[in-house]
């Protein structure tokens, strides 16, 4: 009996044995192999061919008015030469596996090191990533048998456009339009070409507006492509630009004054309205004296303007604004002001009552202490 327990023993351990072996020769049988040798590049690819669209043309449609054609058929290939900031790509090469480091122009770059293979890297060119002609224009791929480098240059971005300055201007002016990516830019009013003034850099360009612009969209176009402003530059009609224009005139009440010509705070040229309030709730009235002025009918969409809070306004100051009398909540939109500081609104007119025909601008004050001086400049509709 001793014996054949003893036996048994024996062969529980020796299949225990051959068990652990057998699991240890599985697993070094899933283990990949490779990158032995020094690292190869043959190619860069998309990432998937459902990257682009096989023997597509593609036209570049700013809006409605504005196409800007630019049709390429080709055939399908996966293969680039250059990449785009914020695009993943895959090496395709020898001897990947064992990659340590992606660099682009200098710049180490994320790949997805669960993905590597052999022969596979895929890899992230960063937002950061430097491109332009004075960069080597090379992906270095290091691994722990070596290092190679490849040609593959970084397209240049689009434009982006932040901001642009002043909001509305007349023929001649210059318009200062800020962001990035933006050396070597030309400009157009919608399809207006507008003359560049100095040198663009990379963050601020300046032109002078064309003839007969009274409002458009700024197109900014560089190597990298053509980028459109979020907010038109101008007025479909100006209510005061200098003077009140286009019919509009003053109203005397509110227990207010008011100075068209004001020169101490013009937003741009050389005058903005002064009102100066004597009790908390005064304000600038104005009134349309002109033919009929029909939103609907012009195309009006938005109200826009700039306000600056001027001697005893303090920040967080409000003002109501107002169109054809229409005082309650959902009818006017109240704004509010910074001291010493201009700061530009834009309100839909379906926030003013949806007028049609228009005929009075208010912008009152709502409660603050007298005696105290806001002063507005750039008002019209767009």
């Amino acid at each position: 009996m001793k014996k054949i327990l003893k036996q048994t023993r024996s062969f529980y351990w020796i299949l225990s044995v051959l068990m652990v072996f057998g699991i240890a020769s599985c697993r070094k049988d899933t283990v990949q192999t490779g990158g032995k040798g020094a690292p190869k590049v043959t190619r860069v690819r998309y990432l998937s061919k459902t990257d682009t669209i096989e023997n597509v043309s593609h036209p570049v449609n700013l809006d409605s008015a504005n196409v800007y054609n630019d049709i390429k058929v080709v055939p399908f290939d996966s293969t680039v030469v250059a990449g785009r900031l914020n695009t993943q790509y895959a090496i395709v090469g020898e001897n990947l596996l064992s990659t340590t480091k992606v660099l682009v122009n200098g710049k180490q770059v994320y790949f997805n090191p669960a993905l590597v293979t052999d022969n596979i890297v895929i890899f992230t060119v960063s937002a950061d990533v430097p491109f332009g002609p004075t960069q080597t224009n090379k992906l270095t791929v290091v691994t722990t048998q070596g290092t190679v480098d490849y040609d593959f240059g970084i397209l240049q971005p689009p434009p982006v456009i932040t901001s642009f300055t002043p909001l509305a201007a007349g023929a001649g002016d210059i318009v200062t339009i800020t962001g990035s990516v933006l050396a070597g830019a030309t400009v157009k009013f919608d399809d207006t070409p507008a003359t560049v003034i100095g040198t663009p850099t990379d963050t601020e360009v300046k032109v002078q507006v064309p003839a007969g612009i009274v409002q458009a969209y700024l197109y900014v176009t560089t190597s990298g492509g053509t980028s459109k402003s979020a907010a038109a530059f101008g007025f479909k009609s100006v209510l005061y630009d200098e003077a009140l224009q286009n019919g509009w005139g003053n109203y005397d009440g509110y227990g207010s004054t008011r100075n068209f010509k004001d020169t101490q705070h013009p937003k741009r040229g050389l005058y903005a309205i002064a009102t100066t309030v004597d009790n908390g709730y005064g304000a600038l009235q104005i009134g349309y004296g002109g033919a009929t002025l029909n939103a609907k009918t012009k195309g009006f969409t938005a109200l826009k303007f700039s306000i600056y809070g001027g001697a005893g306004i303090k920040d967080g100051d409000k003002v109501r604004v107002v169109i054809n009398g229409g005082y309650g909540d959902g009818v006017s939109v109240v704004v509010t002001m910074k001291a010493g500081v201009y700061t530009d609104y834009t309100i839909p007119l379906s926030q003013l009552g949806d007028p049609g025909n228009i005929n009075e601008f208010v912008m009152q004050t709502q409660g603050t202490a007298a005696p105290a001086t806001f002063y507005v400049d750039d008002i019209g509709f767009i």
